[in-house]
């Protein structure tokens, strides 16, 4: 089995260019706005794709499987558990008077409305969709902050570009879903309403493994503001933001194709005797992630120079302290799609275990000690980078079992339980 071109291609774009048009809006949110107001919106932003990963308990991944009948009940269901828990963050939200949190939840609902679509559209293999839904939002609200802030005087705030962000992001993802459950009406019955096997299996280890994947992500953007000058806060998150895109940019394309190549690796029960998509994605990760990583930097460096300014030079120097954690991460977060197709995702907790709690160490101490902001980012810089590694050799470890192991059909989507 080799890469199917076309279809890394296309999901590559998508998140590639929804990315890139996210990149401009921070360096003009920057820009315009200032670090204080860039931190915060950073902050808010990260709550929401952190509640948004988590806001289906994890039961949308079975939405990615070769029978169409599930893909669609598991899509249903898992719908309806993520609205009924929006709705009970939002309300609580504007009860206690944080309007800002409840733009979080509405960015979050918006968030997993793509990401369980996303799931069921790579099932059916139709990338290009995928790329439309995923590039769409970003590049629709990068247009529009430029509009505002070339026509209007006023003075933008944090809290009022992400409630902008928010709405327009959610408005971006319904239509879409809408579409493809009117496309698949005839299979909608009340079966949709209960849960698979497949679903609850997946969600036992999926929803923590998640939930600790979320706070590596998004918990260093979520407390440098708390421990940090604001100042600080803002130029970690514009080094953070661009060196991160290697990791978002493959564990999203690649790492949807490669999932959904290694589905039907398993379901064909062949595995003895056809190569492992292991082996072909491995071939193209390395070298790939590095050509991101230095086109990043170099990248960062073209904008400081010639549009942010000095202000924010220190993000080149964090950019470099980070270099090694985003080259693993970017490995990791693709290759981890192993512990899910061959069910060995007891893996991915631990990993994601070990990564979460180096990090809230690292920031106790800091609390504590008042360590340096330089060495703080070097230690989780380490610490990330060493737990990735590991977590990469055991990936190749499962996948290289997988070759001799006879697949089991009912867990990978070939049946519906109750």
């Amino acid at each position: 089995m080799i890469v199917n071109v076309k279809h890394s291609v296309l999901s590559i774009a998508g998140v590639f260019f929804s990315q890139i048009a996210s990149f401009v809006a921070i360096i003009l949110i920057g820009k315009f706005c200032g670090p204080d107001e860039l931190g915060y919106f950073s902050q808010l932003t990260a709550i929401g794709f952190f509640a948004g990963s988590l806001l289906g308990l994890r039961l949308e991944v079975a939405c990615m499987a070769a029978d169409r009948k599930q893909v669609v009940h598991a899509l249903v269901s898992s719908i309806c558990v993520a609205t009924a828990i929006a709705l009970l963050l939002a309300g609580a939200a504007l009860v206690s008077g944080h309007w800002a949190y409840a733009s979080s939840v509405v960015l979050a609902a918006g968030v997993f409305f793509q990401q369980a679509l996303s799931q069921a559209l790579a099932s059916e293999r139709k990338y290009a969709s995928i790329a439309a839904q995923r590039a769409f939002p970003n590049l629709a609200f990068t247009a529009l902050f430029i509009v505002l802030v070339s026509v209007g005087g006023h003075a933008w705030k944090g809290v009022e570009v992400f409630a902008l962000y928010s709405v327009l992001f959610f408005a971006s993802a319904v239509p879409p879903l809408l579409r493809f459950l009117f496309d698949a009406r005839s299979l909608l019955s009340r079966e949709c309403f209960r849960f698979s096997q497949l679903q609850l299996d997946y969600a036992k280890f999926s929803l923590p493994a998640t939930l600790l994947q979320s706070i590596v992500i998004y918990s260093i953007a979520m407390l440098m503001p708390l421990v940090f000058a604001p100042h600080d806060a803002g130029v970690v998150a514009l080094a953070y933001r661009i060196g991160y895109f290697p990791a978002s940019l493959l564990g999203q394309s690649l790492g949807t194709v490669f999932r959904r190549d290694l589905i039907d690796f398993v379901g064909r029960g062949n595995a003895a005797n056809e190569r492992n998509p292991v082996a072909s994605f491995s071939m193209i990760l390395m070298p790939l992630t590095v050509v991101l990583l230095l086109a990043g930097y170099v990248g960062l460096a073209l904008i400081i120079n010639f549009k942010m300014g000095d202000l924010w030079r220190p993000s080149l120097h964090i950019y470099l302290v980070f270099a090694p954690y985003f080259l693993a991460m970017a490995l990791f977060g693709t290759l981890a799609q192993v512990f899910t197709v061959f069910r060995r995702q007891k893996f991915d907790v631990v990993f994601q275990t070990m990564n979460a709690a180096s990090i809230f160490i690292i920031f106790a101490a800091t609390s504590v000690f008042k360590l340096d902001l330089m060495l703080v980012l070097a230690l989780l810089s380490v610490s990330g980078t060493l737990v990735a590694s590991i977590g990469i050799y055991y990936a190749y470890e499962v996948a290289r079992g997988g070759n001799h192991r006879s697949p089991k059909g009912a867990q990978l989507g070939k049946t519906w339980g109750g």
